[in-house]
């Protein structure tokens, strides 16, 4: 397999300078041939998928499950996520309609509320850049680990 047609596979999967620094890499190999054959079957993900998943789920109003996070193996972000965004909002939803409506208290529940919900939207929006940023990162470091391991051998 020719170093080029390999480039051009993972092209999507990686940032374009990390495919500079790869292309530069493969050009200092000496057994290229033998590292393409066996690098081919390296599980690379997809940055495209988390980034739909959680596209799709904010534009229905559930960006709060943190789909990406969970897509990409990053359990303690994503449930960090969820219970940050979900639960206060939830709490200080009840907390304020189930208060008396007359005092000062449930309105300044409901001011919680709307705090946490912007914060959750907001976590939302900054996580598709970052995770997306993220699987790519990964991936090259997967390249890269994986190339430096079959030179040691």
């Amino acid at each position: 397999m020719n170093d080029n047609v390999f480039l051009l596979n993972i092209q999507d999967k990686i940032n374009q300078e990390d495919l500079f620094n790869i292309r530069m890499k493969f050009e200092q190999l000496q057994n290229k041939k033998e590292i393409l054959s066996n690098l081919v079957f390296l599980k690379l993900q997809d940055p495209i998928k988390p980034l739909i998943a959680s596209i799709i789920s904010g534009c229905l109003g559930l960006g709060f499950l943190a789909l990406d996070r969970f897509m990409m193996k990053d359990y303690i972000l994503g449930s960090l996520r969820l219970v940050l965004s979900l639960f206060p909002c939830i709490l200080f939803l009840i907390l304020g309609t189930n208060y008396e409506q007359d005092t000062d208290l449930s309105e300044i529940f409901f001011v919680f509320f709307c705090i946490f919900l912007i914060c959750g939207i907001i976590w939302w929006g900054v996580d598709l850049f970052l995770v997306y940023k993220k699987i790519k990162k990964e991936n090259y470091n997967k390249i890269m680990e994986f190339i430096f391991n079959y030179q040691k051998i």
